[in-house]
């Protein structure tokens, strides 16, 4: 999960530097072919990476059912405890 926590930051990390890119492009007085064909890779590569991103994102409905579980079994472990606890004094 970290490794993907990670990933995901670098990959956000890339698209602010993309648009930081793009900025610069839109207050260059006089854009030449170049700069043309580099907005044209950086729109395809803002594309892979946005992609890339929603495969990466966890669903919230999974999260939040995963978090779920989890406090019911913590419940349960606590009352039990309790229960084993109360009838062993």
């Amino acid at each position: 999960m970290l490794r993907q926590q990670k990933k995901l930051a670098c990959l956000q990390e890339e698209l602010r530097t993309l648009a930081l890119l793009d900025r610069v492009l839109d207050y260059s007085l006089n854009p030449d072919p170049a700069d043309n064909l580099a907005h044209a890779s950086r729109e395809l590569r803002r594309s892979q990476i946005e992609a890339e991103i929603r495969k990466l994102s966890p669903s919230k409905p999974e999260y939040a059912n995963h978090t779920r579980i989890a406090s019911a079994a913590l419940l349960l472990c606590v009352v039990g405890y309790l229960t084993l606890h109360y009838f062993l004094k």
